[in-house]
């Protein structure tokens, strides 16, 4: 197995373990654009009081799952700007758009610059929940154990 990663030889001041569905190797970090990629998306994909030192961080989706679309959008886009806006200062949030993904799947583009970009170079990121917390969809492929 090998050896952790010193954290002092790490050369950058924005920096966080690689977390993803495909295994990351062990001490794997991301860094630049990608650290904060992966810092909205854990804030999007976190819910509201899961963090227990920060209970106010991150957002309050899932009271809006199975809710008609026109009632549930503008509270999901104002969820997530207020999130990001406050939780990630590196970035500006320039829109949040919700798009079908598939019956009752939404997509959730950001869209976002860094907050000393001068030339202001609009980024976007987009966020999938993921199947496992999805309601109603079975992530079980192989029969049951259960006796």
């Amino acid at each position: 197995m090998p050896a952790p990663v010193d954290r002092r030889s790490i050369p950058y001041h924005h920096w966080q373990p690689r977390i993803g569905r495909q295994a990351p190797a062990l001490g794997e970090i991301v860094t630049g654009l990608d650290d904060i990629e992966q810092s909205i998306n854990t804030i999007v994909l976190t819910e509201k009081g899961s963090v227990p030192l920060q209970p106010e961080k991150c957002t309050r989706l899932m009271p809006y799952v199975d809710r008609r679309p026109d009632y549930a959008i503008p509270y999901i886009t104002r969820e997530i700007w207020d999130a990001i806006t406050i939780w990630e200062p590196r970035v500006i949030v320039d829109r949040v758009t919700i798009t079908r993904e598939d019956f009752e799947h939404w997509r959730y583009p950001v869209f976002w610059r860094l907050r000393s970009d001068v030339a202001g170079e609009i980024r976007r990121t987009v966020i999938v929940l993921p199947e496992e917390r999805r309601p109603g969809v079975s992530t079980n492929v192989g029969p049951s154990n259960a006796s």
